[in-house]
């Protein structure tokens, strides 16, 4: 699903966002509390003070509990959120305008308070929530001080007896904050903040997928290409990067493959010239011998040696029209311009003959040929001229490389949907190395293994390249001196 670069980079941007909306989410609350802790703390600063002063809460320097309620209760009628608490100077709550059972912190941290008295520190400063063991939250606070005149100066000297400390924002604050925060200014920002990364998020989406277009588009083209040129593809199930460098690592080999391939052409082209050469050369050079021969010597020669050289003159000529009709149909059938004209045939009528062909070749060879099929009625589908010529110049191969008093097999085996033909000879056999080039033309094995009597070396090129055009494969079994097994089967009908 998540397989393409466009749809992970969606995925990837779509975490980031939903972390960034959390992480701005979380920063605007902290800020929105911060600013609203700061401005509050900024405006109540004074408030403890002018109790102190204008209200009173002492008398003959010590606290008055009846003076510290009335206090308390005209605060509570002017700021019902405010919570009143009297300190002695070491922090102990002395008394508080609460029920006995909500005070939880019973002795409060005074350094908080000295730092907001002292104006020793941005606001906001927090203290710690006497209903709580772990809130801390805004205040305002002052000192508490009896007058004591001192003994022999008229100076008036203030000593501390404790402190009015007073959270801003109590727990009926916190009810009624929190009801607001969850109906009005909190769900408009929320809104907000995820309007804005929603578009942002949609947005980044269209930039991403016009920005991966072309390189999906480039995926798609080299899909394509490989499809069309029967290119196995094992990455389907991958992202675009994956597809485009295993596409290119096959592209690597393949050009590899096709600048080894070129080369190993180039050395067969340049040795088929070399061959083509000079089996052009050898009858034409012959032919070109016996007529000057014939031409000087013919006042004096037999009417019987004049026509061993007419004769020898004609096999010459045969065999180099021979060579330039191979060559002729190689190269049509090089260049794909050799058309079938198949046909219903039977083949035990092609392969009798083929005996009557070669039979008198078998004999001079002194070669046993011998036609082996079962079915002869047996009607098979292709080109009758060309089927035949593949048998022709398999069957001459086996008998020209057979040794004397063996013997060539030509066999035919029925099966359910085909009828395979086999050449079977007992000759000198082919290296198992050289079988992959036997069809190449112009190919020769090494001097050890050639015969003195060969042909032009285009047989099995042709061969092949006929059964080709029928989609018909050409196996051949070989070993060395045990001999030789071509090999392949016809549709019948």
């Amino acid at each position: 699903m998540f397989r393409s670069l466009y749809s992970r980079l969606a995925l990837a941007l779509l975490a980031v966002f939903i972390f960034m909306a959390v992480l701005q989410f979380w920063f605007f609350g902290v800020a929105f509390t911060a600013t609203q802790n700061e401005t509050l703390q900024q405006l109540h600063r004074p408030l403890a003070e002018n109790i102190v002063n204008d209200l009173g809460i002492i008398t003959k320097n010590q606290f008055d509990p009846e003076l510290i309620q009335d206090a308390f209760q005209t605060i509570m009628l002017l700021g019902p959120t405010l919570e009143l608490y009297v300190l002695d100077k070491d922090g102990k709550v002395i008394t508080f305008d609460t029920e006995q059972k909500a005070l939880k912190r019973p002795i409060i941290n005074l350094e908080p308070i000295i730092r907001y008295i002292e104006h020793s520190h941005e606001l906001p400063i927090l203290g710690d929530d006497p209903r709580s063991l772990e809130q801390q939250k805004i205040f305002s606070a002052a000192p508490v001080y009896e007058e004591n005149n001192s003994i022999g100066n008229w100076r008036t000297e203030k000593l501390l007896i404790g402190y009015l400390y007073i959270i801003i924002g109590g727990e009926k604050y916190d009810t009624v904050a929190t009801a607001l925060h969850n109906n009005n200014t909190w769900k408009v920002s929320l809104i907000g903040i995820f309007s804005a990364l929603a578009f942002l998020l949609i947005a980044s989406w269209l930039l991403f997928y016009a920005l991966t277009r072309p390189l999906r588009r480039l995926t798609k083209e080299i899909k394509t290409f490989e499809q069309a040129d029967n290119v196995q593809n094992t990455s389907q199930q991958q992202g675009e990067i994956q597809q485009l460098a295993q596409s290119f690592q096959q592209m690597r080999q393949r050009i590899s493959k096709q600048l080894n391939d070129l080369k190993k052409h180039d050395a067969i082209r340049r040795e088929f010239l070399a061959y083509v050469s000079h089996d052009l050369r050898t009858p034409l050079a012959g032919m070109k011998a016996y007529l000057e021969t014939l031409e000087l010597k013919q006042a004096s020669m037999s009417r019987d040696e004049r026509q061993a050289l007419i004769n020898k003159t004609i096999t010459n000529g045969d065999r180099l029209q021979r060579i330039i009709d191979e060559l002729f149909e190689l190269t049509r059938l090089e260049s794909q311009q050799v058309e079938l004209h198949q046909e219903e045939f039977v083949i035990g009528d092609l392969l009798s003959d083929i005996y009557a062909s070669l039979e008198s070749k078998a004999q001079q060879a002194k070669v046993n040929l011998h036609i082996d099929y079962q079915q002869a009625n047996t009607q098979v589908w292709g080109d009758i001229a060309k089927i035949e010529r593949v048998l022709q110049n398999l069957s001459e191969n086996a008998i020209r490389y057979s040794s004397q008093g063996s013997t060539v097999n030509i066999g035919a085996i029925a099966l359910k949907d085909t009828l395979c033909i086999s050449i079977r000879d007992q000759g000198i056999g082919i290296d198992e190395k050289y079988l992959p080039y036997i069809f190449e033309p112009y190919f020769r094995a090494p001097d050890k293994l050639k015969l003195k009597h060969k042909g032009a070396g285009l047989g099995l090129a042709i061969s092949q390249r006929l059964l080709a055009l029928h989609n018909i494969t050409l196996n051949v079994k070989s070993e060395l001196g045990k001999g030789t097994i071509f090999r392949f089967c016809l549709q019948k009908v």
